[in-house]
């Protein structure tokens, strides 16, 4: 359906493209160790209460919410890479601001607060310029090993940076890791300046329109092209049902079940450990049963295991349910790595800004939707109940793929 100029792999677009996942590498760890770290900022230093660590937390979601739309779209007018620089210095200088204005005795919510919401603007332009500008320096048959590498840094940032926030917190203490976090965004930043593959200038002949133009078109593309609408249904389920399990799970687990908080992390950590090996063996197993099939045949395996959640203690034990939440966050870290190569491979690259942008809204509109839902559900009926709805929406994820073509395609290419 489109097209796309081959880049020729050379040694110094490989080197590009290590450097690009080490400054990727590098944001994505301070990006969670920030999630991790400002929370605990708030506690420790200000008396916070549930409410405030609440607002800080939702505030992070905010800024995709309302600028995703304008900002894939103003992206594919510009050139991506000096924006993620910015971005980058941007997000260090606002997090810098927290550790020094506590060693002054002057740190307040509000400023925290605002903190965070600069820090949720500056990261919508670097992820939704990650996601666009690394089809400049990948060909498409690096895609989804390319894919793959940063999947595996998202899923090991995931496992690793919150228990790590917390014990550099005890260590040391918790404005102290924001502090290290900005010195790792300026890090990417230096990293991302090293880059030499020149990026191309996406939209420099095109007719300037409205940017609410701009904006439908991305709408538009993503709306009628099938690879794209089966990639986004899968994943609104996917958001949606994982969303409101993991709203509900602390207390379904330690309530409900009675399990110890030990417990509680060995089921979460099974998770991860799931969601890691999916992204790693994304490319070998994507190789050997075909892109495009890949996905369908994992989710018809996988995805009906999700039943065994709702069940967990009477009938299922807990070591079961585990295993059966490790496989499910196996396909989610897996179809991490191969969708996000096919909306790159059949997206014209002055389109992926805008197409990009649409999609994390619809996304992150499906986690809201999906936490608001579980809570609603346990507040009316029970916690089990809300588990039931997650987990009817984590086992349906492979029926938007099952009735699209994608589950035919054995190659990228067979996508344009």
């Amino acid at each position: 359906m489109t097209t796309q100029a081959r880049l020729p792999d050379t040694a110094e677009l490989a080197r590009d493209r290590g450097r690009y996942l080490l400054a990727s590498g590098v944001a994505l760890w301070g990006a969670q160790l920030g999630v991790a770290a400002v929370p605990l900022t708030a506690v420790a230093s200000l008396s916070v209460d549930a409410r405030g660590t609440a607002l800080l937390s939702a505030s992070v979601a905010v800024p995709f919410m309302v600028l995703g739309l304008p900002v894939g779209a103003w992206l594919d007018r510009v050139r991506r890479r000096p924006v993620m620089i910015t971005a980058d210095v941007v997000r260090a200088a606002a997090l810098a601001t927290v550790p020094i204005a506590d060693w002054l005795g002057a740190l307040t919510f509000v400023h925290l607060w605002v903190v965070v919401l600069v820090n949720g603007v500056a990261t919508v332009f670097f992820d939704l310029g990650t996601q666009s500008h690394l089809k400049d320096l990948a060909p498409a048959d690096q895609l989804v090993k390319t894919n793959g590498r940063l999947a595996t840094l998202t899923q090991s940032a995931l496992i690793c940076a919150p228990p790590l926030a917390g014990w550099a917190s005890g260590l040391l203490t918790p404005p102290a890791v924001l502090a290290a976090t900005a010195v790792g965004y300026a890090w990417s930043a230096v990293w991302l300046s090293r880059l030499r593959t020149r990026e191309p200038a996406h939209r420099a002949d095109a007719p300037r329109q409205r940017l609410s133009a701009d904006i439908r078109d991305g709408v538009r593309f993503v709306r009628q092209h099938p690879v794209l609408l089966a990639v986004l249904g899968a994943g609104c389920l996917v958001n949606f049902g994982s969303a409101a399990f993991t709203a509900v799970l602390p207390v379904y687990a330690l309530v409900d079940l009675g399990w110890s908080e030990a417990q509680l992390g060995t089921y979460l950590g099974a998770g991860g450990i799931g969601g890691l090996l999916g992204a790693v063996t994304a490319n070998k197993v994507a190789g050997r049963l075909g892109t495009g099939r890949s996905v369908f045949v994992i989710g018809l395996f996988i995805a009906p295991t999700a039943v065994l959640l709702p069940l967990t203690g009477d009938p299922v034990p807990g070591y079961v349910a585990a295993a059966a939440w490790a496989l499910i966050i196996y396909k989610i870290g897996f179809d991490a790595v191969v969708m996000m190569s096919f909306r790159q491979a059949v997206t014209p690259s002055h389109l992926l800004g805008r197409v990009n942008g649409t999609m994390r809204v619809l996304l992150t509109a499906a986690v809201a939707a999906g936490a608001a839902t579980a809570g609603a559900v346990a507040t009316v009926a029970d916690n089990r109940a809300a588990v039931i709805v997650a987990s009817v929406a984590l086992g349906l994820v492979w029926v938007p793929i099952a009735l699209s073509p994608l589950r035919r395609m054995s190659t990228l290419d067979s996508a344009r």
